[in-house]
């Protein structure tokens, strides 16, 4: 091919030269085109809807029960919702479960908590809430979470989820979805039934500077009493 090449005239050379680079131009452009296509989608996708699909980041449910030994069942009334579970959801989970929290299933696997992720509520418009910055970040997290009543263990793995989150964003919306919020989204079922619950999602959205007309939300305190179910969880809408 390179003897070929080489016979013919220059101007011929020229030529040959010249479509080539025209071939590979065009196939440099198409392929930038549709990698560009991709990516606008994706930010159309997740910054212009509305209503785009979030997925709920880490619900975990901590059970304490009065007595150990205590068998449970829990099952969600949108369970097509469910998009990752542990341990695996099927129709229910079913486990033993002691006073300290730690549960037990069929097999003898123990866990701290029952771990799922899911189609997020995206329904959030932000008017309510807090501004944090990656400053505030910790003292907020930390006076929040114990106003509305986590025990020591539940805020720690809550912060530390979280907080990275609120000090990359630099600046953050903050709002809490709180229980009655979550049980209209998903309502969960767990027998026998709770002498209280909490369930808790937080919303971060990553903002430029602190919104002007910004309505401070409203906590709940959670009373603990009896057998407490707690649930906390979240969503990035950046």
């Amino acid at each position: 091919m390179i003897n070929k090449i080489k016979k013919l005239s220059t101007l011929k050379k020229i030529i040959l030269i010249v479509i080539i680079l025209a071939f590979c131009t065009g196939a440099f452009f198409l392929v930038r085109h549709f990698i560009k296509k991709d990516c606008n989608d994706d930010v159309v996708y997740n910054s212009e809807l509305p209503n785009y699909d979030v997925t709920e980041k880490k619900p975990v449910l901590y059970l304490y029960p009065k007595k150990d030994n205590t068998k449970i069942t829990v099952t969600f009334k949108h369970p097509e919702k469910l998009k990752t579970t542990y341990p695996k959801y099927k129709d229910k989970w079913v486990v033993t479960a002691n006073k300290n929290g730690t549960l037990t299933d069929k097999k003898g696997n123990t866990y701290y908590a029952l771990f799922w992720e899911e189609k997020g509520n995206s329904d959030i418009d932000f008017s309510k809430g807090y501004y944090v910055t990656k400053d505030d970040a910790l003292t907020f997290l930390e006076d929040k979470l114990k106003y509305i009543g986590l025990t020591d263990r539940e805020r720690d793995e809550f912060i530390m989820y979280w907080l990275p989150v609120l000090e990359a964003n630099g600046k953050s919306i903050v709002y809490f979805e709180q229980t009655k919020e979550r049980e209209d989204y998903n309502k969960i079922y767990i027998e026998p039934k709770p002498d209280s619950m909490l369930r808790l999602a937080i919303h971060i959205k990553k903002v430029d500077k602190k919104p002007k007309n910004l309505e401070k939300q409203r906590l709940d305190h959670f009373n603990r009493r009896g057998f407490a179910a707690v649930e906390w969880g979240g969503i990035i809408h950046n």
